[in-house]
């Protein structure tokens, strides 16, 4: 066991059912998370990433199972009131509002709490330069990568201590693949949590202290990120193994 792995974890999943339009997606899945882990939940397209994912953000509703987070069952909160308890979906993509400043996309992140904006605006500046730079710019006139950035940091305004990473390197360049691999390892010293999802394999599996393999929704393998990189059934069923990134020791 890990020194993470000390004391009660801090999000606990039981029996986790959910569905879409009436249709079974994760069936029964119970897993935990301790507190400043990276962890990564992998599997073939369809297989309930996002859906677990989306359950533990309050973007969907389970319909069986219950959700703990620091001991709170959240399970039928709406989502605002789980992001007053420090757990953020964050979409794939670039999902930001393009006619508004990088500035102001920011700001909206920040809502919930907004005495916090300044401290947390100072924060995000301190990860990602390259926005404090073009705080002014529509964001829509950001690159990919940039864009994803907003989309990140937008998260971390909302005070976020459980960041929900859904295919964090999805379309991003070798470069961008450094930074944000350099701002996952600066979260978790920072004691964030990351729970951290998507097709990028390798990617995902080597920035992952805990990682779990679903398949037709329900969890099938567990272990550290590198166990399951290395574990031959992983390698059969997973395609698109690309560049990787290490988080290293903290």
């Amino acid at each position: 066991m890990s020194t993470r792995e000390t004391g009660a974890p801090y999000l606990i999943i039981e029996d986790l059912s959910a569905s879409y339009n009436h249709q079974p997606i994760v069936r029964q899945v119970s897993l935990q998370i301790w507190r400043q882990q990276v962890v990564a939940v992998v599997g073939p397209n369809g297989a309930g990433k996002t859906t677990i994912l989306k359950a533990i953000g309050g973007l969907l509703r389970p319909v069986g199972g219950r959700i703990m987070v620091a001991g709170e069952d959240i399970s039928a909160l709406p989502v605002w009131e789980v992001v007053r308890r420090g757990v953020v979906y964050v979409p794939e993509g670039t999902n930001v509002f393009p006619g508004m400043s990088v500035l102001e996309n920011l700001e909206i992140g920040g809502y919930l709490n907004r005495s916090q904006i300044p401290a947390r605006l100072e924060f995000v500046y301190q990860l990602f330069p390259e926005l404090a730079l073009r705080h002014k710019t529509p964001a829509g006139n950001l690159s990919g990568g940039q864009q994803r950035m907003v989309v990140l940091a937008r998260g971390l305004m909302a005070g976020a201590d459980l960041l929900l990473l859904d295919d964090p390197f999805l379309g991003l360049s070798p470069k961008y693949v450094k930074i944000f691999c350099d701002v996952f390892r600066t979260l978790r010293r920072q004691g964030l949590t990351l729970f951290i999802s998507g097709q990028h394999v390798r990617r995902i599996l080597n920035v992952a202290d805990l990682a779990f393999l679903i398949e037709e929704g329900k969890i099938t393998l567990s272990g550290s990120g590198p166990e399951l990189l290395r574990n031959h059934h992983v390698q059969q069923t997973l395609f698109g193994i690309e560049a990787t990134c290490e988080l290293g020791e903290v």
